[in-house]
């Protein structure tokens, strides 16, 4: 059953260690940062298959199991405060052929590989059809965002994001993945605040998505998975 309560815990800025570089872009130094990087997904590939797995969802979990373990990709102003969610929720973009347009659509992650598959299905079955841009309702506020360019690879992405003083949710854009020396590499684009996120965070979460997609078969078999 999906939790009705959005709860958070306050930042106390007194103790934290980032309290000055928040304040800094939070005010004149305003920024994201934007990184594009190769994912090897070989073995995520080859596990997906066996497993009767689809590949969108399975890396939308991946992501939302690394960005629900760190505080820093957690955090929002709620009430004019800095705090941190207890658990986020990916929204994920849906694309329909007929207009040319998308869908966003959110999911809940429970942190079981195997009940967000079905969960995404379920989802995916029952809002796909509609056209609107939130067929199951706006959002909920705690989420973070991923969508999905598989018609194309890039070395490059960047969104821009008018107002983004509080924005803090991260965003991924999915690339359209390809063979190369005998590997399949997913280009993957992570943008995030600086006001709490640094270089050295996106840096973790890409190397801990690298360590999953090798490690997919004893991620699935774990008790919580």
């Amino acid at each position: 059953m999906e939790k009705t309560t959005l709860e958070y815990t306050p930042v106390d800025l007194s103790r934290w260690a980032r309290k000055e570089h928040f304040e800094v872009f939070q005010s004149f130094a305003q920024s994201t940062i934007n990184q594009t990087v190769l994912i090897d997904i070989t073995e995520l590939l080859k596990h997906i298959r066996e497993a009767g797995w689809k590949f969108y969802p399975t890396i939308i979990f991946l992501l939302s199991k690394i960005v629900n373990s760190h505080a820093e990709f957690r955090m929002a102003i709620k009430n004019n405060e800095l705090v941190i969610w207890n658990e986020i929720h990916p929204s994920y973009t849906i694309f329909h052929n007929e207009t040319e347009t998308f869908s966003s659509l959110w999911s809940h992650y429970d942190g079981n590989i195997h009940h967000f598959q079905d969960v995404y299905s379920e989802d995916v079955a029952r809002y796909g059809n509609n056209l609107s841009y939130w067929p199951k309702g706006e959002s909920r506020e705690n989420i973070f965002f991923v969508s999905a360019i598989p018609w194309v690879s890039f070395t490059s992405f960047n969104i821009n994001v008018a107002n983004m003083q509080n924005f803090f949710a991260p965003m991924f854009t999915l690339g359209k993945y390809y063979k190369q020396d005998g590997k399949v590499l997913l280009p993957l684009a992570v943008q995030v605040h600086h006001s709490v996120c640094d270089g050295f965070h996106v840096a973790r979460l890409i190397n801990e998505l690298q360590e999953m997609s090798d490690g997919i078969k004893h991620l699935s078999e774990e008790p919580n998975a």
